[in-house]
């Protein structure tokens, strides 16, 4: 893609996120066909937003490809959040366990190791509000995926519980997940994310960046979701309940 591309579908996505407008899957000429192109509609669309960048969402799957999009401090929440419908008018909602850097983990040339990556985290329970600017969220992951992660990887808004230091010593494989609504349960389950630990995605994001900026401190890593996303009602709190953990609580007002 040339830049003309790049800034085209950058402020088609700025408008739809301004609008609420939700687009059809983009033009084959403006449609992002790997995940450099992917990498550069987020930075211009960043560039647009205007606001600082706080963290990385990162999928690091087994077996697939590894990609990632920046988090922006304006869709960053501490728990017990209120989160306008107008930064998340799709109303999805997943459980997550995310982190936050205590130290730097500089630029260097030997590879960081699980352990050194994991004792420089904290970690929280947290929801991910979950929000395209496509009409049709099922289908731009399943058929046009380099256009989904083009769209910040669905991201909508991070709502962070507390952080804790001992996070290491959950096994997270067993550990029992809920999520509710009013007096309806949406979630109740054990275990379910992609890679068993979800600081796993945290070590490979750590060696993406060691041959270039390296990770600050106070950098927040978002690894992936526990449970799917599912439709939430407006104007009602939802809560999310790792076992052990501290209870989150979101609401989605507008």
């Amino acid at each position: 893609m040339d830049q003309a591309a790049i800034d085209e579908v950058a402020k088609t996505f700025m408008r739809a996120r301004q609008t609420g407008e939700r687009l059809a899957p983009l033009p084959a000429q403006l449609a992002p066909k790997n995940f450099a192109e992917s990498c550069a509609i987020m930075d211009a669309v960043d560039r647009l937003v205007g606001e600082r960048i706080v963290g990385t969402k990162i999928a690091a799957k087994p077996g697939a490809e590894v990609v990632y999009a920046p988090l922006a401090a304006g869709r960053v929440f501490e728990s017990p959040a209120r989160v306008p419908r107008a930064l998340t008018p799709c109303q999805y909602m997943e459980c997550e366990i995310s982190f936050r850097l205590t130290r730097d983990l500089p630029a260097r040339e030997k590879e960081y190791a699980d352990a050194e990556v994991f004792d420089a985290l904290e970690g929280c329970a947290a929801f991910e509000l979950v929000d395209s600017r496509f009409r049709d969220l099922k289908s731009a992951m399943e058929k046009t995926p380099y256009e989904f992660y083009a769209d910040h990887i669905a991201n909508g808004a991070m709502v962070f519980g507390p952080f804790r230091k001992d996070w290491q010593a959950f096994d997270f494989t067993r550990t029992r997940v809920t999520m509710k609504q009013g007096g309806r349960t949406i979630v109740d389950k054990t275990g379910g994310h992609p890679t068993g630990n979800p600081g796993k995605p945290a070590v490979v994001l750590a060696n993406l960046r060691r041959g270039s900026t390296g990770l600050k401190a106070g950098t927040f890593i978002v690894t992936g979701s526990f449970t799917g996303f599912h439709p939430v009602e407006l104007n009602q709190p939802v809560t999310g309940e790792f076992e052990g953990f501290d209870t989150m609580e979101a609401t989605i007002v507008g």
